[in-house]
């Protein structure tokens, strides 16, 4: 049975993918895009790994020129934040089990096995090396830090002596941190088993809270149908056009009217009675829409490679000049990036592991916090003042 197909978080690739299938279904060429976008979707759903990557492009230094001009960020931090991206990596299992725990689908009493079914993993980068990698593996989170590159960030922005400022803080704490911090500067992974944790956890709010830990939620909120409807709503304001004619390497073009989609989007959305924080739309009108947002376009590509989904970007000017007030300062060449790779390493525990045993440790910390505040409870409970 094949696999379901990774989407990101936000779900813009699951919006972005039947937006150009629609919009060129059709067109005569010896694979229609509409072919590719199946294959594709067909592809990430059959993906042992999916690795989605988000990013600036600013290939024309206009964004670094107004980051510049606003505030006082040193160069090297600017560098680091404009040049850098932000990685998310899962399996199947992993992407399904983090979205149900997230949804609520999940039942409260089985979350560390939820956990234990998930594979995935975080990459931050600046844009000279990685700095922080989060990755979990059968229910096991661990942690790698390059602090070689967290104080160079730290000493361009100001910090003095990063590592004594470390190594001082730590001084007066539980010998185990100091450890822990020895195997991070020798390039060791962190490792943090959650499963007994949450077990731990799930049994201390049984015991605070009246009648225990509340089972899942029968009817969660349906995403995925607000998604659909959406889309239908927004569907008639977006063109897609085939860029090019090669299978090897095909670019869709991707065009909104973004007042009139705005418009759809805010009606679907206002006549959900049951969506999450739909309160803070009550007081939006379509009116408010036609006074800040200007009559355009936004604009975006979506690239495939053999029927591989390899990369959406969206144009950051045609957000700007959608503005009523753009302003002088140019974002031309600036786009927010997500590359795809749908055949990306699966996810293992690494090998060079810390010994620190960091769930004991906060399950130290957990037990130690949670006795003082019962035994404060028990002092101000009446019985305390009424002699027992």
């Amino acid at each position: 049975m094949k696999r379901h197909a990774l989407r990101l978080a936000a779900g813009t690739l699951a919006a972005v993918l039947p937006l150009a299938a629609v919009a060129a279904c059709g067109t005569e060429k010896k694979k229609t895009v509409a072919q590719e976008f199946a294959t594709a979707q067909e592809h990430l759903g059959d993906a042992k790994a999916a690795s989605f990557t988000l990013r600036l492009d600013d290939a024309q230094g206009n964004l670094a020129k107004l980051a510049a001009k606003e505030g006082d960020v040193p160069k090297p931090v600017l560098d680091a934040l404009i040049g850098g991206s932000i990685t998310y990596v899962a399996d199947a299992a992993g992407d399904a089990a983090l979205r149900s725990v997230a949804s609520g689908t999940t039942d409260p009493n089985d979350v560390a096995g939820a956990l234990k079914k998930s594979n995935l993993a975080f990459v931050i980068k600046d844009d000279k090396a990685e700095v922080v990698e989060i990755r979990l593996v059968e229910g096991v989170l661990f942690a790698h830090v390059n602090l070689a590159e967290v104080g160079r960030l730290a000493e361009a922005g100001g910090a003095e002596d990063f590592d004594a400022s470390l190594d001082e803080a730590l001084a007066g704490m539980d010998p185990r941190f100091a450890q822990a911090l020895k195997d991070v500067r020798a390039g060791k992974w962190l490792k943090l088993d959650l499963a007994p944790l949450v077990d731990d956890l799930k049994g201390l709010a049984e015991s605070v809270v009246p009648g225990g830990v509340p089972t899942a939620s029968a009817s969660p909120y349906d995403a995925s149908a607000l998604g659909r409807k959406a889309w239908e709503a927004v569907k008639p304001h977006v063109t897609a056009t085939d860029a090019n004619d090669d299978s090897a390497d095909r670019v869709i073009d991707v065009r909104v009217k973004a007042r009139p989609a705005l418009k759809a989007l805010l009606g679907v959305l206002k006549a959900e009675k049951d969506l999450p924080f739909a309160s803070i739309l009550g007081g939006v009108a379509p009116a408010d829409l036609d006074e800040h947002v200007a009559d355009g376009e936004a604009k975006g590509q979506i690239r495939l490679a053999d029927s591989h989904l390899k990369q959406v970007s969206l144009d950051l000017e045609s957000l700007r000049l959608l503005s009523k007030e753009p302003g002088t300062d140019s974002l031309a060449g600036v786009t927010v990036v997500v590359d795809v790779d749908d055949q990306a390493d699966e996810l293992r525990a690494p090998e060079e592991v810390s010994a620190i045993d960091f769930g004991a440790l906060l399950q130290e910390l957990i037990g130690s916090f949670f006795g003082t505040m019962s035994d404060s409870v028990s002092m101000t409970a009446p019985d305390a003042y009424l002699g027992g």
